[in-house]
């Protein structure tokens, strides 16, 4: 690993309290940091623990989030978290974050050099409690709706300073092994990752089925995967497939990286893929937010394509066909790294 040569080797905490695809979306951000010899720590959440393969981070602190709708850490864990990484004794905190709580987290840590987000004049009140919170503040919009900057783009400008990148890295070969390490299984099915995230606007357990006969019919193996056993038995019972449910995060990637492609809502599976390679289907739900929602969101470094729902009949028919033409494009996962 070379080291950095426009400034001092630091300790750096990356704070990212909240989904996998979230997580991720800082993979080129976290490469770009440990190429220019930086020690990394991590404030993370349980459900994002093991978004990264282990050894990414030289320290990893976890806090619990109180129960939504409220906000904010569980005291305990805060105060934990504090005491360790006050122990760590970090040089940067780069928050990647909209949540206040995060920002008092850092600056209670002791941390001196402090990045993160504030939103300008679209939110007054809250750029005004942060502010102070941080010594370097970036400007990012607080409406979806007009943003087009992918999300990888915005975070990896809180490492401005830290590394001598200036552009976050496509390179499979960096990205992977942030993602996962070690031997997995090259099953070569289609993943179509059951989600009800998005069921309100028509991706539903009918929509899902619809999809897996498409794919069948097409001769494709599907794996249907699943961490919610009420919404898979009612997928299995309406498409006669069966589901799985990985055991563990670890296990859960390892199958996305073995797929032949996947199919997914905009989740945490499309951005697990997007940082491995794996092509990608990624649906989004139709509305005007569409446009932005795919260009800040779709998967970063693998051949995708975005679907957008529209409540058709042949719903399941059109996303067969575009598996089959992204893969009849090149997007064939036994090619080899960049």
């Amino acid at each position: 690993m070379a080291p950095w040569r426009g400034g001092v080797i630091s300790r750096i905490l990356l704070l990212r309290v909240d989904g996998v695809g979230d997580a991720l979306a800082c993979a080129p951000l976290i490469a770009a940091l440990r190429n220019a010899g930086h020690e990394l720590g991590a404030l993370l959440v349980p459900r994002n623990r093991d978004a990264f393969a282990p050894n990414v981070f030289a320290h990893v602190h976890v806090v619990e989030r109180v129960p939504w709708p409220r906000h904010g850490m569980t005291p305990a864990s805060r105060s934990e978290a504090l005491s360790q990484v006050r122990g760590v004794g970090y040089d940067a905190a780069l928050i990647a974050s909209e949540e206040p709580d995060v920002y008092t987290f850092a600056r209670d840590a002791g941390i001196a050099q402090r990045a993160g987000f504030t939103n300008g004049w679209e939110k007054p009140l809250k750029t005004l409690r942060l502010r102070p919170l941080l010594t370097r503040a970036i400007v990012r919009s607080a409406s979806a709706s007009r943003s087009r900057e992918h999300e990888v783009e915005t975070l990896f400008r809180l490492g401005a300073g830290f590394s001598e990148e200036q552009e976050p890295t496509r390179s499979l070969a960096r990205l992977r092994p942030l993602v996962i390490d070690g031997e997995f299984e090259r099953h070569g099915a289609i993943v179509v990752q059951l989600n009800a995230k998005f069921i309100s606007a028509g991706i539903d357990i009918a929509a899902f089925a619809e999809i897996s006969r498409g794919l069948a019919t097409r001769g494709y193996s599907v794996l249907a995967v699943s961490d919610d056993d009420v919404f898979g038995t009612a997928f299995a019972a309406r498409s006669a497939a069966n589901f799985i449910h990985p055991s563990n995060l670890t296990e859960w990637k390892q199958l996305i990286a073995g797929a032949r492609a996947v199919v997914t809502p905009d989740s945490g599976a499309s951005h697990v893929a997007g940082m491995l390679g794996v092509p990608a289907i990624v649906l989004f739900p139709s509305g005007a937010r569409a446009p932005s929602n795919i260009a800040r969101w779709r998967p970063w470094a693998a051949p995708a394509r975005a679907v957008v729902a529209d409540r058709r009949d042949d719903f399941g028919e059109v996303v067969a066909r575009e598996v089959e033409d992204l893969l009849a494009a090149g997007g064939d996962p036994s090619r080899p790294a960049a």
